[in-house]
């Protein structure tokens, strides 16, 4: 005697050999919609991890914009101009760039919640070695200098005959806090607040650099290397780049 289930399935198969083409399509979506929506998110998944990893870009520096704005000519003479003198291919490499920071001491109401999540991204992407230099104005670069955010850059261009005669006269000096009691200050364990500061030359003025001057900035422009950066090879060299005049 031929098991039930058997005959069953034999049952199915003459019925689905009977359907007609959209029939047939029907079934199967209807009995196998899941297992056919996991084959595709699969698939998908693969093809866009595949796709990923052969467009990912080298990143060569990570570049930080706070308090200044770029227009796109300068933007590209920062960024892709430089690849290309220095033999990148720009399909494959790229300089990371964090626009549209804002960074101050006492935000105004309207930009409380904006100068926080910019701090937010400046601490998160300096602790994940994902930031090597920023440009800022006046305002933002006393944030990072108090914050002691910045290399200092004595020694730096001091051993770097070429950058020590174009921008040795233009290094800026800053306060940077060495330490200060502000846990316990804010705990309430102290009832005022101490620091114990000093001052370093921690960014130089590059406003009147010809590739800057000519964007045209308000006011005074800052660059600072990040002091945790691992690519101050690279930064140094582009900061040589920096300093030509622009042709």
């Amino acid at each position: 005697m031929v098991p039930k289930s058997q005959r069953e399935n034999t049952i199915r198969k003459e019925a689905f050999h009977k359907m007609t083409l959209t029939q047939k399509m029907n079934y199967i979506f209807a009995y196998y919609k899941l297992p056919i929506f996991t084959a595709i998110i699969a698939a998908a998944v693969l093809i866009i991890s595949v796709v990923g990893y052969f467009n990912k870009k080298n990143p060569i520096l990570y570049l930080a914009f706070a308090n200044v704005s770029i227009g796109d000519s300068l933007k590209e003479t920062l960024t892709d101009d430089y690849l290309l003198e220095t033999g990148r291919d720009l399909a494959k490499n790229e300089m990371v760039l964090y626009e549209g920071l804002y960074l101050a001491e006492n935000p105004s109401a309207e930009n409380h919640q904006f100068a926080y999540a910019s701090k937010i991204k400046v601490l998160g992407s300096i602790a994940a070695n994902k930031m090597d230099v920023m440009l800022m104005n006046r305002e933002a670069y006393d944030q990072m200098s108090m914050s002691g955010l910045l290399l200092d850059l004595t020694p730096v261009i001091s051993n770097n005959d070429e950058l020590i005669q174009t921008l040795g006269p233009s290094l800026t000096e800053n306060e940077v806090i060495l330490e200060d009691n502000s846990i316990a200050y804010d705990l309430g364990k102290d009832e005022s607040y101490e620091a114990k500061t000093g001052f370093f030359y921690n960014a130089i003025d590059i406003s009147s650099l010809p590739k800057i001057k000519e964007a045209g900035f308000p006011s005074e422009v800052y660059l600072g290397i990040i002091a945790n950066t691992k690519h101050l090879d690279e930064c140094l060299h582009w900061l040589t780049y920096l300093s030509k005049t622009k042709e």
